[in-house]
């Protein structure tokens, strides 16, 4: 007997109360002991089982947020990194932030984060029950069970992050906000159809809850690294770095700097070498001294694209940049969906206008162009997130071929393609391909840079500026650790960017620039509240301009789950 219900906290619920779903069909199936069957009585028996809920639940992060179509959708286009070339209804909602309660994207993107919430909870109570079960447990068996328990609890806290970020009604940017519409804490396994019913919790209750979270999975796992096949495991010293953003997130200033601080000087971790760190977003360098936590993905040839069981990224389709194929024809490797938005290439400062093809290809322009990159008069970031066209090639299935402006966009942009995160070796003829580009949730950069700021929020602008001049030193391929032609003097320095939000403040610029592609920049446009700002920047798409209210920092909660949940509360204005 197997349950399914699909919405949201019902179905996690739903999950919670049916436990593992290959329970037999008994009239009191919670008290089954057949051995060949999965209950209570009988699961986990043994460490192994319970390693393979915590693999399940690692599986999982690849889907969700960081399923590629959901990321385009919630990361790259809701913080306008892209823009469009694909007319279509739930493509333009994502671009101009346009959702309303029926979209299904969102419905998928809230269900997805409660059936890991779901699962992470079922984890925990094994364990717990595992435990009792077996109170002589060898050392061992006891250090490998702990670890595991932080792990599921690292899991959860990062999935109720996304959730209270994205639904939650605001984003804390005073002590009021704590009191406001957060998102719903599922604390315990369901033993009714009542209980399924849930309401919100306040925005200070989802925060304490994750970072309950995070200081138990802290203990768990202290001074735990992983090595060979388990390097992709969370480690001790990635739940510190998540508690610290979590403590920005809630502004307790002291304790993230003191957390963050911890990581930067216990760690080990150093920012790579500039070389590394151009290609380590394409399946290179992956899991490198860098890097805190990363979604470990696979090259998966078999799996059509957004499969809920592939193991790849198919990012890099919906993303692809475009070449000049045998007729010398602007052909693009796979969808060809998104581009680098116009304005993405003024913040980081280059000066180039161009936008017809022959434009583009002008010898002295691309000669320009040229010097612009190699005297750094431009944010040489900008190369590592995006390809040039008719400068830039790829070498593809062995034959090297020059990037191309996308066939049958308009005459307005200028159309760079997508680097961060694309496949750069295959021609990907039937769309299919899924890379094992790995995607970053936390690396030291990111770190270096909340730590700043937390720095400069405690009153240590002398950190807050080091830090961020570390960040920018790389970028330019400078000793990182000593002062360069490059560092910002002031923490209201001049930047690459001339608008009026990035201008002149080297914090905000250096996270949109160093992060630009990852998935966090909305989150920092929602807590620093950019975005009138931001929408005016950037104007418009190609599908149309963009316009702005408030309202749009929260996801609606989807239809389906106002309905089917009497509790429920909308966010305000859907």
């Amino acid at each position: 007997m197997k349950i399914n219900i699909k919405t949201g906290i019902m179905a996690a619920a739903v999950t919670l109360f049916t436990g593992i779903s290959t329970v037999s069909c008994k009239k009191d199936f919670l008290n089954v002991t057949d051995p060949n069957v999965f209950s209570s009585d009988n699961y986990p028996a043994t460490v192994a089982d319970i390693d393979k809920e915590l693999n399940d639940l690692y599986g999982r992060l690849r889907g969700g947020y960081y399923k590629a179509e959901n990321f385009a959708f919630f990361a790259l286009s809701r913080d306008h990194s892209t823009d469009l070339n694909y007319n279509d209804p739930n493509f333009n909602a994502a671009g101009q932030l346009n959702y309303q309660s029926s979209n299904q994207d969102v419905n998928l993107l809230w269900n997805t984060h409660y059936e890991n919430v779901a699962k992470c909870l079922n984890t925990i109570n094994d364990i717990a029950r595992f435990k009792i079960k077996n109170p002589n447990l060898s050392t061992d068996d006891k250090a490998a069970v702990d670890a595991m328990e932080g792990q599921a609890r690292f899991i959860r806290a990062w999935n109720y992050m996304l959730l209270v970020n994205f639904f939650g009604e605001t984003m804390i940017t005073t002590d009021a906000d704590k009191t406001k519409m957060g998102v719903s804490i599922i604390a315990k396994q369901a033993t009714t159809v009542a209980e399924t019913q849930i309401p919100r919790n306040s925005i200070g209750e989802v925060w304490d809850y994750i970072i309950n979270d995070l200081k138990a999975s802290e203990i768990l796992l202290a001074g735990k690294t992983w090595q060979g096949g388990n390097i992709s495991r969370i480690s001790g010293w990635a739940v510190k770095g998540m508690l610290g953003r979590a403590y920005i997130y809630t502004q307790q200033w002291a304790l993230a700097s003191a957390k963050l601080k911890e990581v930067i000087d216990g760690s080990g971790k150093t920012l790579v070498p500039f070389n590394e760190y151009k290609e380590m977003f394409n399946g290179q360098f992956e899991f490198n001294n860098e890097s805190l936590v990363e979604i470990n993905f696979i090259a998966d040839p078999i799996n059509p694209y957004n499969s809920d069981d592939g193991v790849g990224n198919h990012l890099s389709l919906l993303t692809s940049p475009a070449y000049i194929d045998d007729n010398g024809e602007s052909k693009t490797n796979g969808y060809g969906n998104y581009f680098i938005h116009n304005k993405n290439l003024t913040r980081f400062g280059f000066t180039g206008t161009a936008i017809t093809p022959d434009e583009l290809q002008d010898p002295a322009y691309l000669t320009a162009s040229a010097t612009a990159r190699a005297t750094k008069t431009a944010d040489p970031r900008l190369w590592i997130v995006a390809f040039q066209p008719y400068l830039d090639s790829l070498t593809l299935n062995g034959v090297t071929r020059p990037l191309a402006k996308m066939e049958g966009l308009t005459t307005d942009v200028q159309a760079w393609s997508w680097h961060k995160y694309v496949m750069t070796d295959k021609i990907n003829e039937n769309s299919t391909i899924a890379n094992g580009n790995n995607m970053f949730i936390l690396r030291l950069a990111d770190v270096y840079l909340l730590y700043a700021e937390a720095a400069a929020k405690t009153g240590n602008n002398g950190d807050a500026l080091e830090y961020i001049n570390k960040v920018h030193r790389r970028a330019y391929d400078q000793p990182v650790n000593a002062a360069s032609p490059y560092d910002y003097a002031s923490l209201t320095a001049a930047t690459k960017a001339t608008d009026p939000a990035l201008s002149n403040d080297p914090l905000k610029y250096e996270r949109w620039a160093e992060l630009f592609g990852e998935g966090t920049w909305w989150f920092d446009v929602n807590r620093w509240r950019l975005g009138q700002t931001e929408a005016a920047y950037y104007e418009k798409l190609t599908i149309g301009n963009l316009t702005w209210d408030d309202t749009k920092y929260a996801l609606p909660i989807p239809f389906r789950e106002i309905n089917n949940n009497n509790l429920m509360r909308q966010n305000n204005g859907y």
